[in-house]
């Protein structure tokens, strides 16, 4: 396990979003209890099913989040990165993870266990309201994902996420926008609700009309606004 100074600690704490205006002395109050772990690529963090009493603080890297049925298909929901929060909700009630969470890179995790984070709630309103308020969130995007996933075309939900991802992890090239997260297109198809051979056949089609461009796992948005024309079809 790793071992961060509680100065460390505080400064982790305060890059989330739920903890970014909390003063210092209260921060010091949890960061204390906060251990530190750390994940290698494609490491599980925790699965679907288990049982938790702990919620997880991004401090380095970036996660990816799916559910899977008995018979082994899986779901992707989508990614966390720094400062983001997830394994909150088994925190409050004690009961099985929702969702199995694995490293895509190296990452490391401040670690809060239930029996410390739940009386410095008590003692912080405003951060008990925002981590409502992230939760609700998380909630209104899973609803949004499953209605794509029914009701929006393939090219259609494709384009929206290939947008998505463009947005929160895409940084500018002379080709366009391209993601930085390295995905399969067995990946890509879990996070759709797609076989990977049609994401292939998609994403073949619009590379030939140059919408996108595809090297080695790496997506470039070549042509946002025709994808943006892609997503209002259903």
């Amino acid at each position: 396990m790793l071992v961060y100074s509680l100065e460390q600690k505080r400064e982790l704490l305060a890059s989330s979003s739920l903890f970014e205006n909390v003063p210092h002395p209260e921060l010091d109050r949890i960061a204390k209890y906060a251990k530190v772990k750390s994940f290698k690529t494609r490491e599980i963090i925790c699965r679907r099913g288990d049982l938790g009493s702990q919620m997880f603080i991004i401090a380095k890297g970036k996660v990816t989040l799916h559910t899977d049925s008995d018979e082994g298909k899986e779901l992707g929901f989508g990614f966390l990165s720094l400062g983001d929060i997830f394994g909150e909700i088994a925190l409050f009630d004690g009961g099985e993870r929702t969702a199995t969470v694995k490293a895509i890179e190296a990452t490391e995790l401040l670690v809060i266990e239930k029996r410390d984070f739940l009386p410095f709630l008590e003692k912080s309103p405003k951060v008990a309201i925002l981590l409502l308020s992230t939760m609700a969130r998380r909630l209104r995007r899973t609803d949004e994902h499953f209605e794509d996933i029914f009701f929006r075309n393939l090219p259609g939900r494709l384009a929206k996420k290939f947008l998505g991802l463009a947005d929160a992890y895409g940084h500018e090239t002379d080709e366009g926008v391209q993601i930085d997260l390295k995905l399969s297109q067995g990946e890509i198809g879990k996070l759709t609700g797609a076989t990977r051979e049609s994401i292939n056949k998609q994403m073949r089609a619009w590379e030939a009309e140059g919408l996108i461009d595809c090297n080695k796992g790496w997506i470039t948005i070549k042509e946002r606004e025709k994808l943006e024309d892609i997503t209002e079809v259903v």
